[in-house]
C-alpha cells in the first residue's frame, strides 16, 4: 500500500484508489474523455499493481494502452468474484479438494488450500417437475425428489462450505443463478481489509461460469462470462489476462410508448445490435433513454449479451443503482458507500458526460414497436403488426354472437 494514488474517500472511513490521478498524471485530462469500461480497468490496474508491486514503468505502460485505446500489450486483470453454477463450479471444487489430499500426503497442511478471490457457488435452476402443480404440496414434493437424486452432488457442495474459505453456497430451491446475482450477490463497491486494518473500498467485477453473467452488467458492475478453467484461474488469485476491448457506445434517446414492454425493448436492440457487429465488444449504454430504464429494464438488455455477441453490456451508475439497491434490501452503509464511491471514482453517470468512444452508435427507444421473436432465433424480430401480411397469423375478426 506504498501508492501515491491510494487516498481517502471523503466522508466515510474508507481508502480508495484515485485512477482519475494516475492517468492525468500521465495525461492531463485523459480520465474525463475515458468510458466506463476502462475507467474501471485504470483502477484495477493501480489497485493491484501497488498490492503486487509492479515498476512504476510498466503500470504506465498498461495505463497508457488505456489513455490511447491501444490494443498492442496484454496487462493483468483481477476480478473481486467469482460466481458459478453447480455443475462448473462443483468441478472446480474438486480440483482443490484433491489438491488439498496431495498437499495432506506430502505432510503439509490442507486447510491452506483455498480460493483466494471471493467465490459464491450457485445451485441453479434445475429442478425437474415431478409433480403437478394442481398438487399444493407439489414444490416440496419435487424438491424432495431432487435432494434424493442429487445427494452425493449436494452432499459435496454443502460441504465446501464448510470447508473452505472464501467460499459462499446458495443452496438448490433459491432460484436462478444470475436473478441472485443481480437482487443479492453483487455489492456493486467492494470492500477489502489491508494487513494494517485500513479498509479499501474497489468496483466490483465478475466472471462466472455461464454465457448470461452478463445480466449483472446492468449495475454497472463488469461482469463477464468465462470458461471453467479460466474462472477457477481466477478463482485462485491469478491474473485474467486480456488486451484492451472493443468499446462501443450507444446512446439511447427517447422514451418508450406506451404498453411497450422491456421484452419489446430488448428484441429491437438484440436486432439493432446484431446488425452493427458488435462481437466480442464491451457494450455501453448511456444518455437520456437509458436514465428513463428501470435496473430491470437494463437487466432484461444486459441478460441478452450473448444473443447480439457482446462480451459484455453495461450502464453507468446512477440513482436508478441505487434505488434499486434499496429495493432489494442491501445495508444502508453499502448503498451510501456506492453513491459516494461512484462520484468519486468517475463511475456516476454525470461524470461521463464527456466520454469518447472509439464506435458511437444511437438507438431511439421512441422507435420500438410492439414485437415477437424465437425461442431459438431472438434476433428474428417480427413486429406484431406485421403477423398478418407474413402469413404468421391470420386477420381478426371480431367473434359474432350466437
Amino acid at each position: 500500500m506504498t501508492s501515491p494514488y491510494r487516498k481517502p474517500l471523503a466522508h466515510t472511513p474508507y481508502y480508495y484508489y484515485d485512477a482519475r490521478a494516475a492517468v492525468d498524471a500521465i495525461s492531463p485530462n485523459a480520465y474525463a474523455q475515458l468510458p466506463y469500461t476502462s475507467r474501471i480497468l485504470a483502477e484495477n490496474l493501480i489497485n493491484r499493481a501497488d498490492d503486487k508491486h509492479i515498476d512504476a514503468a510498466t503500470l504506465t505502460l498498461w495505463l497508457k494502452q488505456l489513455i490511447d485505446r491501444k490494443q498492442e500489450v496484454d496487462f493483468p486483470w483481477y476480478p473481486a468474484r467469482v460466481v458459478c453454477h453447480d455443475i462448473l463450479g462443483q468441478t472446480a471444487l474438486v480440483d482443490l479438494a484433491g489438491l488439498r489430499d496431495a498437499i495432506a500426503d506430502k505432510g503439509g497442511d490442507p486447510s491452506k488450500v483455498n480460493p483466494v478471490v471471493q467465490t459464491q457457488l450457485i445451485v441453479d435452476h434445475s429442478l425437474a417437475v415431478e409433480c403437478g402443480g394442481d398438487d399444493p404440496a407439489a414444490f416440496d414434493k419435487n424438491r424432495a425428489i431432487e435432494d434424493r437424486r442429487n445427494e452425493d452432488r449436494f452432499h459435496f457442495i454443502n460441504w465446501t462450505k464448510t470447508a473452505f474459505e472464501n467460499v459462499d453456497v446458495i443452496p438448490a430451491g433459491n432460484g436462478i443463478m444470475h436473478q441472485i446475482n443481480l437482487e443479492k450477490m453483487s455489492p456493486v463497491v467492494q470492500l477489502r481489509t489491508e494487513t494494517d486494518g485500513s479498509q479499501t473500498a474497489f468496483p466490483d467485477t465478475c466472471v462466472g461460469t455461464d454465457s448470461h453473467t452478463p445480466h449483472v452488467d446492468a449495475l454497472g458492475v463488469i461482469s463477464v462470462g468465462v470458461g471453467g478453467l479460466e474462472a477457477e484461474t481466477v478463482m485462485l488469485g491469478r491474473a485474467s489476462m486480456m488486451r484492451l476491448p472493443d468499446i462501443v457506445g450507444v446512446a439511447l434517446t427517447g422514451k418508450r410508448q406506451s404498453g411497450i414492454t422491456a421484452t419489446d425493448v430488448v428484441l429491437a436492440l438484440t436486432e439493432f445490435l446484431r446488425q452493427q457487429r458488435v462481437v466480442g465488444a464491451y457494450v455501453e449504454f448511456f444518455g437520456d433513454g437509458a436514465a428513463s430504464l428501470t435496473i430491470g429494464d437494463r437487466a432484461t438488455i444486459a441478460n441478452m449479451t450473448p444473443e447480439y455477441g457482446a462480451t459484455a453490456a453495461l450502464f453507468y451508475i446512477d440513482q436508478q443503482t441505487i434505488d434499486y439497491l434499496t429495493l432489494t434490501g442491501r445495508d444502508d452503509a453499502q448503498v451510501k458507500l456506492v453513491a459516494t464511491y461512484a462520484k468519486a471514482a468517475g463511475l456516476w453517470a454525470d461524470e461521463l458526460q464527456q466520454a469518447k468512444y472509439p464506435r458511437l452508435l444511437h438507438f431511439d427507444l421512441s422507435s420500438v414497436t410492439r414485437s415477437m421473436a424465437g425461442p431459438s432465433n431472438p434476433h428474428a424480430r417480427v413486429a406484431t403488426a406485421d403477423l398478418t401480411t407474413k402469413g404468421i397469423a391470420a386477420p381478426y375478426t371480431e367473434p359474432t354472437n350466437g
